[in-house]
């Protein structure tokens, strides 16, 4: 069914407070998310001429803000690395650490066709030169170190080395009227910086909309889905949460579908199993088709109409779409009771929200069945299975992996939904790291994090190349904000407090990959780009607009429509062209891809 999930709560993650705000605030309460669903089923009569590619967007988000000074590292020696280790004290990554031997099996890595214990080193070596991507109030020499990733984020410098995935540097909320520096914060206007600029639930709404000063109404990926909303052509909505509620989907005529981590589809109850054992397989004769309730003179290819008169003889159902069993009566019986019409509007917008749990049940139920093997594991599995060893995690494969194999196997069922355009939404919480950020093993604290990610994304980047999809799907990460380089502690006990601008990188066969794009901050506490104070919380010298606009375009938003999307986005950026996004070293994305 379609479900709205809550997992376990902690401070990072969204709470009865996020979901009334998040849902009313796109004026979606009760009654008009069941309105709005009933709308479903007319999305995919407007699907667009020649519109035959297919492309998915994945948000991947890191609830609770994401240490990513502790991501992107600055290595060896040099200004940076003095800057770093000066800053973050008991937080620091100490350079021998970026290159070591696993264990053994259990934290091994998968070579391509075994579990290696190998040596293995996070640095990385950018493709494009230090002058691109180094302050410009610093000298060239700033990062002359060089980089290396997180010990726990080896499978994503494996993406990076090979060209699969970049770092997109200290990105952040910004409002683009007016410049902010370290000397001007404090006296600036309220309304030139984004609000409540350390609060984790304003800050993850200003991510997911990109719009801090106006009040929130739909996500830029909702608004994306309502644009493009034409060029599906089936009944599922484009935008899919694996994640439960958030604001990033939020829409006006695209509401998120919303399912669990495990990928599983709930028929109605007594009407799951049968052959083929999918839902409903047991009460159709044809699960590939769905039920229209209007009752159409003119049948599509793809549906079947619960209304179909009976025939005679020894199968009265045999003109039907139904199975002549018990299930198949039943089911017939509940699908004509879906079908009739109400004088009340009320009456009708309420029909409709089972109507739409049935249809998306089926076209979900039919897209997973493609990739379910007969013992109800699924195909996706091996790859999963690959990156996180056994003994690694208990359970074997942790939620956000599991997250990405539901999406991994929605796209390998892409056929069955008939959409061309998919916008995906998962999410892994626990980053709000105060105490405890470093405990010193791969399976706890910020470490643990970095490790399920990196695993989780590179099994999936298999699972698409496994496909032929790799090419077809852009992922990128998100988070409330980066935190402090200074640890709020000085023991073992210490961690890291809320602050503004970070890292965020972005993977997919169209980004240009192995380069640093943004601008690496200048790592100087009670200076520089330190906002405020002597913590380092460094002002974003990359609004989130730039970067959200050239991912629009690539999935299909044309330029003219960047700004329905993005309204701010020309405060920070003339345009889109290939000169703009080079003087800005923001040009990751290749397009004709």
């Amino acid at each position: 069914m379609n479900i709205f999930l809550k997992k376990t709560e902690d401070r990072s993650k969204p709470n009865r407070r996020d979901f009334l705000v998040q849902s009313t605030a796109a004026s979606l309460g009760l009654t008009s998310v069941i309105n709005s669903l009933a709308q479903l089923k007319l999305i995919g009569s407007a699907a667009a001429s020649g519109a035959g590619d297919y492309k998915a967007l994945v948000c991947f988000f890191l609830n609770g803000g994401n240490d990513s000074n502790n991501l992107l590292i600055p290595a060896t020696s040099g200004p940076a690395r003095t800057d770093y280790q000066n800053g973050r004290g008991v937080l620091s990554i100490t350079d021998a650490e970026f290159d070591y031997t696993p264990a053994n099996a259990t934290n091994g890595y998968w070579n391509g066709s075994s579990i290696s214990t190998s040596a293995v080193s996070s640095r990385i070596t950018p493709q494009n030169a230090a002058s691109a991507y180094e302050p410009t109030n610093r000298t060239a020499g700033y990062l002359s170190g060089g980089l290396a990733l997180h010990p726990g984020a080896y499978p994503l410098k494996t993406l990076f080395d090979s060209d699969d995935l970049a770092f997109i540097c200290n990105v952040g909320t910004l409002i683009g009227t007016t410049s902010v520096t370290r000397a001007n914060f404090n006296t600036l206007p309220a309304a030139a910086k984004p609000p409540q600029l350390f609060s984790h639930s304003d800050q993850q709404v200003q991510w997911q909309s990109s719009l801090p000063d106006q009040p929130f109404s739909r996500g830029w990926g909702g608004k994306i889905a309502d644009l493009l909303a034409g060029l599906n052509s089936g009944d599922l909505s484009m935008s899919v949460s694996i994640a439960g509620v958030n604001s990033f989907q939020v829409a006006y005529d695209q509401p998120a579908y919303f399912m669990n981590s495990a990928g599983t589809v709930s028929a109605l109850s007594g009407l799951t199993g049968g052959s083929p054992s999918t839902s409903y397989g047991g009460a159709l004769r044809n699960v590939n088709l769905q039920p229209t309730y209007s009752n159409p003179q003119s049948l599509p290819g793809n549906k079947y109409n619960p209304l179909a008169a009976l025939s005679s003889g020894a199968d009265p159902l045999a003109a039907t779409n139904y199975q002549h069993t018990a299930a198949g009566w039943r089911l017939r019986a509940i699908e004509q009771m879906m079908a009739l019409q109400h004088a009340s509007l009320f009456d009708n917008g309420y029909n409709g929200a089972p109507e739409n749990a049935r249809i998306t049940e089926g076209l979900v139920g039919n897209a997973l069945a493609q990739t379910l093997n007969a013992d109800a594991s699924s195909t996706m599995d091996v790859h999963f299975n690959n990156w996180f060893p056994n003994n690694l995690y208990n359970p074997r494969i942790p939620d956000i992996a599991s997250q990405m194999r539901t999406v991994a196997r929605l796209i390998a069922g892409r056929s069955a939904l008939s959409n061309t355009r998919q916008i995906f939404f998962v999410q892994l919480g626990g980053w709000d790291t105060h105490t405890s950020q470093i405990p010193g093993t791969t399976v706890t604290g910020h470490y643990s994090l970095v490790n399920q990610m990196s695993r989780s994304i590179r099994a999936f980047k298999d699972a698409m190349d496994a496909i032929g999809m790799w090419d077809k799907v852009m992922l990128f990460s998100a988070s409330d904000f980066t935190r402090t380089l200074t640890p709020n502690k000085n023991d073992a006990t210490g961690g890291s407090d809320h602050a503004w601008g970070g890292h965020m990188f972005v993977t997919g066969g169209a980004v240009k990959g192995r380069n640093i794009y943004g601008r690496f901050p200048d790592l100087t506490i009670n200076g520089g780009i330190d906002c405020t104070g002597n913590r380092g919380r460094w002002i974003p010298s990359t609004s989130t607009d730039q970067v959200f606009a050239s991912i629009a375009k690539w999935f299909g938003c044309a330029d003219g429509q960047i700004g329905t999307v993005l309204p701010n986005f020309t405060r920070f950026q003339a345009d889109l062209s290939t000169g703009t996004l080079n003087s800005k070293n923001l040009n990751f994305i290749d397009f004709t891809v």
